[in-house]
């Protein structure tokens, strides 16, 4: 017999979890909200990719949430679309407030010159050329996130069937737009990250060419980590 959850929130959480898998069980997937079945190379690639679409929209594999939400809206029971557009809109939130420090950032190397060009100069061209498209892709993913959260926050159940998940196409659209922040602030900062450690290397200073290539492992490190955290992970419900 499994445990039963003491708190609070392991109670909600676990009713959450048996709301969606009732729905499943009633009411499966559509075919074109489903994962693409691994059929072959193409098949194989096509289903990686939506995965990598979902966790960046939704942090989550699969359409099996937003689904179920949306069945159970129509069932009656709004908590648990509430509860996801609430999650939704504070992650395209955060998505705003970095990517708004970012560009800042970013724009600050740009328009001013370093104090010691001895020492590190971002100005020279391999570095400021990354800088400046990194600056850019903040900009976008400003615009973007922006117009994400105006829609989405005002978007219900109803229409959001009809029209972001109406078809395959539709379907993989909107996956595009909710990932384009997340997507778009990771190449920015992995351009503005190689522009100040192409400065670093640039310069004549030998232990701050040493330092650079410590600062260059350690993100590397960070996302194997989670790769590896991730790809370990086993989800509570079977994913369609």
């Amino acid at each position: 017999m499994p445990p039963v959850p003491t708190s609070v929130d392991g109670l909600e959480r676990k009713t959450l979890v048996q709301k969606e898998q009732d729905v499943f069980t009633r009411l499966p997937l559509p075919p074109h909200w489903r994962r693409p079945a691994v059929n072959g190379p193409l098949g194989a690639l096509q289903r990686t990719i939506f995965n990598i679409l979902c966790v960046a929209s939704f942090g989550h594999v699969g359409l099996s949430p937003v689904w179920a939400s949306i069945r159970l809206y129509h069932e009656g029971d709004d908590s648990v679309w509430a509860e996801g557009t609430r999650q939704l809109c504070d992650r395209l939130n955060n998505f705003l407030l970095v990517g708004s420090l970012l560009m800042a950032t970013s724009a600050a190397f740009i328009t001013t010159a370093p104090p010691k060009p001895e020492m590190l100069d971002y100005n020279i061209r391999g570095p400021y050329i990354c800088m400046l498209c990194a600056c850019g892709l903040f900009i976008g993913s400003i615009i973007v996130t922006a117009v994400a959260f105006l829609v989405l926050s005002k978007a219900g159940p109803i229409w959001s069937e009809r029209v972001l998940y109406s078809t395959r196409f539709h379907v993989y659209s909107t996956l595009i737009m909710l990932s384009y922040p997340l997507v778009s602030i990771g190449a920015g900062t992995a351009l503005l990250g190689v522009g100040i450690l192409g400065a670093m290397w640039g310069a004549e200073d030998r232990q701050l060419k040493a330092i650079s290539l410590s600062v260059l492992c350690l993100p590397f490190v960070m996302g194997v980590l989670f790769s590896i955290s991730y790809l370990s992970a086993r989800p509570e419900i079977p994913v369609p």
